[in-house]
């Protein structure tokens, strides 16, 4: 359990409150757990809580809001308190487009898997690299299948040593045995990656190399934009939405690309962008209140992504409910300032402000 919170002298600080072990992933057990966290340190100012897309987490923030409220810190009745990770949803958006091309990412993790665990394959496969004339420094990395990023920076190394691959075939009978017996478990076309008549049948093709150089041009974009929101040291709740915007572009710019893969691979996340942020009405409005905050972008920016994104008549109600609830919100604040005394923190990073949980 991860706490964020800004000091008096406007420091973005990073704590982590807890790390324990969870017997139960139900909603209320959820909610109790990080509950007694919040009482242990003395926390009862919580202002918003950020959780991955788990069913369960819609409830554990439910429950979480009605016990701030009985401890009367619910700000606005808790209406912003749930964000959901734009991280994971950018994870789950693009792992699922994975599969579409799997077995060509399958073979290649095989590949730099069995060419990494040992040190002579390593050194054979560096000779293969100085004899093709290969002068990327970069070393290839193994990912781990569940994280599309790290999938990205493999295929990306790996796409420069296609001619080494292929080199290191011929000195290796293990290193093709090991991907004929990968691809005849994992392959729908047996007859791709089958031994007829004592003729050798390649395994990692030009086919697949094509369809890694394909993958590895649509997950840069992805791969950059993660980086962007993924930062725990720096504020960046104000990007949040000129990211999402910025994906709904890029996702349309695909989606009429001349590549029949990449326009397929667009259109399927497309459908799954809609999911998260296509019902405006479900988007926690601190959303556009945080971008609005921006100086670089005010109530100019806003709006117009708004209406580009949705219908013009959804998009101007949105933007004015926006604005109502940031009067609202203004309001609040007004009204709690006047009801506390004005005293001096004990510390540089004693705050009464509220924190953001993850």
């Amino acid at each position: 359990l991860t706490a964020h919170f800004i000091d008096r002298n406007w420091t973005l600080h990073k704590r982590i409150i807890n790390f324990c072990p969870i017997s139960s992933h139900k909603g209320d057990d959820m909610a109790a757990s990080i509950t007694h966290c919040l009482l242990d340190w003395g926390l009862d100012n919580v202002f918003t809580i950020t959780v991955d897309n788990a069913s369960s987490n819609s409830v554990t923030v439910k429950e979480i809001s009605k016990q701030l409220t009985n401890w009367g810190t619910n700000i606005m009745e808790g209406q912003h308190l749930h964000v959901r990770c734009m991280a994971h949803i950018l994870n789950l958006i693009v792992q699922d487009e994975l599969k579409e091309i799997g077995k060509s990412v399958k073979l290649v993790r095989q590949a730099v898997k069995y060419i990494k665990q040992s040190p002579a394959r390593l050194r054979k496969f560096k000779e293969c690299c100085e004899s093709q004339l290969i002068t990327c420094k970069k070393s290839l990395c193994l990912d781990v299948p569940t994280r599309w990023n790290s999938t990205y920076s493999m295929l990306d190394i790996a796409q420069h040593f296609e001619l080494a691959f292929e080199r290191y075939s011929f000195y290796d009978i293990g290193y093709l045995n090991h991907l004929r017996t990968f691809g005849s478990n994992s392959s729908e076309d047996k007859d791709e990656t089958s031994v007829e008549d004592g003729t050798s049948v390649d395994i990692l093709t030009s086919v697949d190399w094509k369809n890694v150089r394909s993958m590895v041009k649509f997950l840069e974009t992805f791969y950059v934009l993660t980086l962007k929101v993924s930062g725990s040291n720096y504020v960046t709740s104000n990007t949040h939405f000129v990211e999402i915007a910025e994906l709904n572009l890029i996702l349309k710019e695909m989606m009429a690309n001349e590549d029949d893969n990449l326009k397929e691979m667009a259109e399927s996340m497309n459908e799954k962008f809609k999911k998260y942020w296509g019902e405006p009405h479900k988007m926690n409005k601190m959303i556009f209140i945080s971008s609005i905050l921006d100086p670089r972008n005010k109530l100019d920016y806003v709006p117009f992504a708004i209406v580009d994104m949705f219908e013009k008549e959804i998009g101007d109600k949105l933007c004015s409910e926006v604005e109502k609830y940031m009067t609202k919100l203004f309001e609040y604040y007004v009204k709690k300032s006047s009801k506390s005394p004005l005293h001096v923190p004990s510390s540089p990073t004693s705050s009464d402000n509220s924190s953001s949980i993850s």
